[in-house]
């Protein structure tokens, strides 16, 4: 699905891409993953080459996700683990180059994302990934239950992605 935009082509996933990397974002290092480096290849990212960063990404949500629980349940101490958690996550999905892939989709169309993950399990993944990060944020922004457990579920989904592909 397109949208447009200001006369600018916008895949589905753009939104939530840029709402999770600009609410995961505050400029404090992360340190290195082995996500560093993804967003400059631009063709044909393997399942050895993503394997290691996606289970990274997938530690990162459930450090996220295990913070959130208690923070919304009212533990205002788990929300400083919760916001490192996520811009780590944010870190990892930047370097893994889903940032560059939702401007590749504004330029080219969602083809030129289809040329960087060939493997349609790895593109399920990071879809699934990008959509609990937006649910997971939104917890963080108003604590409730409801994104929390839309998070979870999608979660859950990348996890069994996840399987299909590592």
């Amino acid at each position: 699905m397109q949208r447009k935009a200001c006369g600018i082509q916008i895949g589905r996933w753009s939104l939530p891409v840029l709402l999770v990397l600009a609410l995961g974002c505050d400029g404090q290092p992360v340190g290195p993953t082995s996500c560093d480096g993804l967003s400059d290849k631009t063709l044909a990212i393997s399942r050895a080459d993503y394997t290691k960063c996606a289970g990274e990404i997938l530690d990162s949500l459930e450090q996220l996700e295990s913070s959130l629980h208690r923070f919304a349940d009212g533990d205002a101490a788990a929300k400083d683990p919760a916001r490192s958690a996520s811009r780590k996550l944010a870190h990892m999905m930047s370097e893994a180059g889903f940032r560059a892939d939702t401007f590749r989709e504004v330029q080219g169309g969602a083809g030129r994302a289809v040329e960087r993950w060939p493997d349609a399990n790895m593109r399920q993944f990071n879809a699934e990934v990008i959509n609990a990060a937006a649910q997971f944020n939104a917890v963080l922004v108003y604590p409730n239950q409801d994104n929390l457990q839309q998070g979870a579920r999608l979660h859950a989904q990348a996890r069994s992605s996840y399987s299909r592909f590592r």
